[in-house]
């Protein structure tokens, strides 16, 4: 490891990065009313509890965080309503790099993709198996998870959060 991943790795980690996104995230989520399953014949709405997110380093510049999620969904067809039980796991893959002028650390956020959740749901009922099989239920759920976290860390908020500035950190280390 050079020095300079050291300097990325002590400053742009796993703590680092658990802190940042766990208070961008809050410790719950919610969506909808979305379009859901085939021509959107469905509607969807979702609330989570958010648990505790865990970090990992992944080489000197490259951390994975992993926010795990209980999601209560409620999926309306029509006059039927359908609950859904989801526990899911989002992972989230960061890579710290040393700017050009080297006066600060900017940290990259993967594009996140449908591999990159977890997830196991829990239906009942002849409108859970409907909701199942032909909605795509876990397709449908990753896609609105996706959007939902990728509008999140493209907010400005997270903008400022991926520029760490190395002047700051050894005003405040």
């Amino acid at each position: 490891m050079t020095d300079r991943d050291a300097i990325i790795a002590a400053i742009a980690g796993p703590d680092r990065a658990v802190r940042d996104i766990s208070w961008l995230i809050g410790d719950r989520i919610a969506f909808g009313p979305v379009p859901a399953g085939p021509g959107g014949m469905a509607t969807a709405r979702a609330t989570g509890v958010v648990g505790k997110l865990r970090g990992r380093q992944q080489g000197a510049t490259r951390t994975e965080v992993h926010v795990p999620v209980q999601l209560d969904l409620t999926v309306d067809m029509g006059a039927r309503t359908v609950p859904v039980d989801a526990d899911m796991t989002v992972r989230i893959g960061l890579e710290a790099c040393l700017a050009p002028d080297a006066d600060h650390i900017v940290v990259e956020v993967d594009e996140i993709g449908p591999g990159d959740i977890a997830l196991e749901t829990r239906t009942s009922g002849i409108g859970g198996v409907l909701v199942r099989r032909l909605g795509n239920l876990d397709a449908e759920i990753r896609h609105h998870v996706i959007g939902y976290v990728t509008e999140l860390l493209a907010s400005p908020e997270a903008r400022d959060l991926r520029r760490i500035d190395l002047d700051e950190e050894s005003d405040t280390a």
